[in-house]
């Protein structure tokens, strides 16, 4: 097997600064045990094997979770083909070089892709939800061409007032999985707009701003009273601080996430 190019950009990566440090070392082990594609058997417990033979404390539960999670930030694509699970590494033609001329495992675009949390399920036998269910029967022709329509425009809205503009794809993920609608939007778009009035987030130049996708997943616009019509004219930003709910201390680790 070819030795593998890792980059010092690794530290400080946005992306991997999500992972726990044991996440981050599956994805590091992952990258030298998968194929000339980036592709491997994504079964738990050959993951398991083949990532970890010498630890036997490490659990094909925490394979699967660590999967699921290197899923969802988008650096692991999981799929299936003719009923059995596999995985590939995201951008891996672009920092591996490709020598082999056939991978030992079908591409993700033969096999059907599934989310996170289908894996999840699939690793513990349990039933397959489909990601795009059918429309709920009592729901209106408009109301279902609105749902359909907010997640991209919603997110552009959101990202267009959020401080601190980075890991696009990561928050774009995050939105996604959230499928706000039309008023839930709003009230985070709204909510953002206010946080960035507070103290924490203006003192040291933005320091303590959560990244976008940090603070979609975690919902850090629920507590935040917003003002009302009544008093928004005499809306005062130096008792937002008041408004917000207790965040948890943030580590050195967190800082810029």
């Amino acid at each position: 097997m070819p030795n593998r190019i890792i980059k010092e950009s690794v530290c400080t990566s946005d992306t991997l600064d999500e992972l726990s440090w044991f996440e981050e070392v599956v994805f590091y082990r992952l990258l030298v045990n998968c194929d000339d594609y980036g592709r491997m058997d994504g079964r738990a417990a050959i993951v398991k094997s083949r990532l970890f033979p010498l630890k036997s404390n490490v659990t094909e539960r925490s394979i699967t979770e660590a999967l699921n999670k290197l899923s969802t930030v988008g650096l692991v694509t999981m799929y299936e083909y003719d009923g059995r699970p596999y995985l590939q590494l995201v951008t891996w033609e672009r920092h591996q070089s490709i020598r082999a001329k056939k991978s030992k495992y079908p591409s993700p675009e033969s096999g059907v892709k599934t989310s996170a949390s289908n894996r999840v399920q699939v690793q513990a036998n349990a039933p397959v939800i489909q990601s795009n269910p059918n429309p709920i029967q009592s729901e209106s022709e408009s109301n279902a061409r609105t749902r359909e329509n907010t997640p991209k425009e919603g997110f552009e809205q959101f990202w267009t007032v959020y401080p601190k503009q980075y890991g696009k794809p990561e928050a774009m993920r995050e939105w996604t999985a959230l499928s706000p609608d039309t008023a839930l939007c709003s009230k985070i778009v709204a909510t953002v707009e206010r946080q960035c009035q507070s103290k924490d987030w203006q003192q040291e130049n933005g320091k303590y701003i959560p990244n976008p996708a940090k603070y979609l997943r975690e919902r850090r616009w629920e507590g935040v009273k917003l003002p009302t019509k009544r008093d928004q004219a005499s809306f005062n930003a130096m008792d937002l601080d008041n408004d917000i709910r207790p965040l948890p201390l943030i580590s050195r680790g967190d800082e810029h996430g």
